[in-house]
């Protein structure tokens, strides 16, 4: 494993937990 992959791979999680969050967050507001 490449030093720059596990960072790489750390940044697109949390990326995809962001955007999880994010469109979890649209769909509430939507619902109010």
């Amino acid at each position: 494993m490449h030093m720059g992959v596990g960072i790489y791979l750390g940044l697109v999680g949390s990326g995809l937990v962001t955007a999880f969050v994010l469109t979890k967050l649209l769909k509430g507001i939507k619902l109010i």
